[in-house]
């Protein structure tokens, strides 16, 4: 009150000129807007928990119950070594996606035959790195040092046994899983049609694989269950966003564990 007037604020003039109703909606509106600056600042900041990402409920892309792989398929495992799984390890969905790849590979190994499985591995020929050098993609895996074919870090985790004489083990120094080894002359030497792909981390060896095989003209298939993003700030959007955006967009078939033990043992018998 000030010379005999009453004088407003500012919300109290918000509220007369729009309205109580609409005010009450800009409030609420602006306390959204409020929270979701503070959370950006301190996803800025890094004081929230970094976490793997991983998927429990994407949705499936094929509704087909009866579908599945044919005969000329060949499984990707793909960059499941020691470094990289002690990222997630620790985490209760890294144990979940685990036991998810495990129980996969266990049942792939149980087909008559078994069908082609091809395990990826990251090592470069030396300490020195001659495969990276001083590029930009040296910072993309810095993480794995400079592992070689002997390091313990770049052997595959004890839960993921290929079979001996029959399953084959490539080894790659970038993200694709075909980068500087035969698994492209593998695949169209064993007249393979169809890819289902597995492995860590969905961003990087999985998206990439994808995207190259189906530009090649192989049906691809990712296996959301067995796929799981390094922890970081923002895993869990990154994996969202490739399994429900990216992949299908291309278009890359995204399927559940369930789905592809389904498929398997409706597929076959493997040619390999």
């Amino acid at each position: 009150m000030r010379d005999g007037r009453r004088y407003i604020n500012t919300s109290e003039r918000l509220e007369l000129s729009l309205g109580s109703s609409y005010y009450s909606a800009f409030e609420a509106s602006l306390s959204t807007m409020l929270k979701s600056l503070a959370c950006l600042a301190l996803l800025a900041t890094g004081a929230l928990t970094t976490s793997p990402g991983y998927s429990f409920n994407i949705t499936p892309t094929v509704t087909n119950s009866s579908f599945s792989f044919g005969q000329h398929y060949a499984v990707l495992n793909l960059d499941l070594i020691d470094d990289l799984v002690a990222m997630v390890n620790t985490t209760k969905v890294g144990e979940i996606w685990i036991n998810n790849v495990a129980t996969w590979i266990d049942t792939v190994h149980k087909q008559t035959p078994p069908p082609l499985s091809i395990f990826s591995r990251i090592y470069y020929s030396n300490i020195q790195r001659p495969e990276i050098g001083d590029s930009p993609f040296g910072s993309a895996v810095a993480a794995l040092g400079n592992i070689t074919a002997s390091s313990p870090g770049s052997q595959l985790y004890p839960a993921f046994k290929p079979l001996d004489n029959w399953d084959v083990v490539v080894h790659k120094a970038r993200y694709y899983a075909g980068a500087g080894n035969p698994l492209e002359e593998i695949l169209s030497s064993q007249r393979i049609d169809t890819v289902i792909l597995s492995g860590i981390r969905t961003s990087g060896v999985v998206l990439s694989t994808a995207l190259r095989l189906l530009d090649l003209n192989y049906n691809v298939y990712v296996i959301a269950n067995n796929t799981i993003e390094s922890p970081s700030t923002y895993a869990p959007s990154i994996q969202k966003i490739i399994l429900e955006g990216i992949l299908p967009n291309l278009p890359v078939n995204i399927i559940t564990i369930e789905q592809a033990v389904s498929a398997l043992n409706s597929s076959g018998p493997a040619v390999y």
